[in-house]
């Protein structure tokens, strides 16, 4: 009787042994697993210098060999399975954060590929047209030009809503449709949304946003396609455009572009050289056949357009573009818990902030508005381009800083809506994973080109004078030869 206890007892114990191991080897399989997930992701995006990836499985495998080893011994295997358990659930939010910073650099990718138009029809303020259904007989003007697609597409929608065939008449001047609005000749007018802030920069035209309402808008999809796009293989030297459009909400709107820097990368040396190219810079765009624009609204007619004519003034290929909003602006800014910008001069915008000289801790919309002002200097547009490059440097070191780990989910969200890229996801995460194999801070330099200011008419504004500024060559060559030294470095 007393040998069946003592083997009962026995048996009893191997059993709660055996269920222990299992239990240990449970949890070390589950280890693999959520081991192999991450790696596998982290190894698709290519990320991760190899030399991590070596250690990484390297770990893996010892923390595996070390829970089953443990598994002998109570304690030991308590041990050990509790810190599996904890590196489970890290690796689980890892793999959810993973997952997060793919989505986001697909999305801002794929919005790389297409800009949208927004297209509005537009009546005087006092007219009795309230909607698309009242314009039934009535004659609407719309520009024979650049946006005749986007405008037919609206006549389609008109046609449809009215019932038949609209009456229309084709104009080849925005200021000519403008006065045929004004003295009734036309009842109403397709116009490209952006035009409108061209228009009201006419002389004689200032307050033609009060005149008029808008009855109804849409929105037209259009893929970009940058023609002779010189890929760049390996990284070492690549050029990038960065648009900060006229436009709050959508980046994918086609826009003005106010703000136009060129960055110069070389991720060898770590030098990157900004060029701030300012937004009335009276010069040639592809699309002007010859005719000097301003540079803002080269954007007007698409981001290959302005990409075209920077590229024309400086003599160099332009691989990639950035472009941002200006709500985007603020969101990141926000997201990243604010940055620190050096001000050169003590200034006030009214009702946002008074900035002083030095250092200013700025919000979204203060840097906004640092970023934008140009009334309060003598130097107006030119001191605004330097301003807008203290931004964006300050944003760099900002998001290349620890700091904004704290908080990269906000940030992968104020990124995600409001910023977008052609450059391809594979080489944003090469690019990655240079900085992580040589984490060594970069140079960071800044030059603006000028001009003096004139009165002209321009590609887009062809019966009308516009403010504009015609460029100081020699300081054009000047930026020509730190673009060239960046590149050749």
């Amino acid at each position: 009787m007393r040998e069946n206890n003592i083997r009962e007892v026995k048996k009893e114990k191997s059993d709660k042994k055996f269920s222990f191991k299992y239990i240990v080897w449970l949890i070390a399989m589950a280890f693999l697993v959520t081991s192999v997930v991450v790696l596998t992701k982290v190894v698709k995006m290519n990320i991760l210098p190899t030399k991590f990836l070596v250690v990484a499985i390297g770990v893996v495998v010892l923390i595996i060999l070390f829970d089953l080893l443990a598994a002998r011994k109570l304690w030991s295997g308590i041990l050990t399975s509790i810190i599996s358990i904890a590196l489970i659930a890290a690796m689980i939010i890892g793999i959810i954060a993973i997952n997060k910073v793919d989505k986001t650099v697909d999305i801002v990718t794929d919005k790389g590929t297409e800009e949208k138009t927004e297209m509005v029809i537009a009546v005087l303020a006092d007219s009795d047209v309230e909607k698309i259904t009242d314009l039934s007989e009535l004659l609407i003007g719309y520009l024979d030009d650049y946006d005749v697609n986007s405008s037919k597409k609206v006549m389609d929608e008109i046609d449809k809503s009215v019932g038949g065939s609209a009456n229309y008449n084709a104009f080849d001047d925005k200021f000519a449709m403008v006065d045929a609005l004004y003295n009734q000749t036309i009842k109403a007018m397709i116009l490209n949304k952006a035009n409108i802030d061209v228009i009201k920069d006419g002389e004689g035209y200032e307050d033609f946003e009060d005149k008029v309402k808008i009855i109804y808008s849409s929105e037209i999809t259009n893929y970009i396609e940058i023609v002779d796009k010189e890929q760049n293989t390996n990284l070492n030297q690549f050029v990038v455009y960065i648009s900060g459009i006229d436009t709050f909400g959508d980046v994918s709107v086609r826009s003005r572009s106010d703000v136009n820097i060129l960055a110069v990368v070389n991720t060898k040396t770590k030098h990157i050289q900004l060029i701030n190219t300012p937004r009335d810079y009276y010069i040639e765009h592809p699309k002007s056949n010859g005719v000097k624009d301003k540079l803002t609204h080269a954007g007007l007619y698409g981001v290959e357009n302005s990409i075209g004519a920077l590229e024309n003034l400086y003599g160099v290929k332009i691989n990639y573009y950035v472009r941002m909003n200006f709500s985007g602006f603020e969101d990141i800014i926000d997201a990243m818990g604010g940055i620190d910008v050096y001000s050169d001069k003590d200034f006030t915008v009214e009702p946002v902030k008074h900035y002083t000289v030095g250092v200013n801790h700025l919000s979204g919309i203060e840097a906004l508005a640092f970023a934008r002002e140009r009334h309060a200097f003598a130097a107006g547009d030119i001191q605004r381009g330097q301003n807008q490059m203290k931004v964006i440097i300050a944003m760099i070191n900002k998001l290349s800083s620890k700091d904004v780990l704290y908080n990269y989910s906000n940030v992968l969200d104020g990124i995600a809506g409001t910023f977008q890229t052609d450059m391809a996801s594979d080489d944003i995460y090469t690019l990655v994973k240079k900085q992580l194999v040589d984490n060594t801070k970069y140079t960071i330099d800044s030059y603006s080109v000028t001009g003096t200011g004139d009165s002209c008419t321009t590609y887009s504004t062809p019966k009308t004078k516009v403010w504009v500024m015609q460029p100081n060559m020699d300081e054009v060559e000047h930026a020509k030869g730190l673009i060239n030294s960046v590149l050749s470095e």
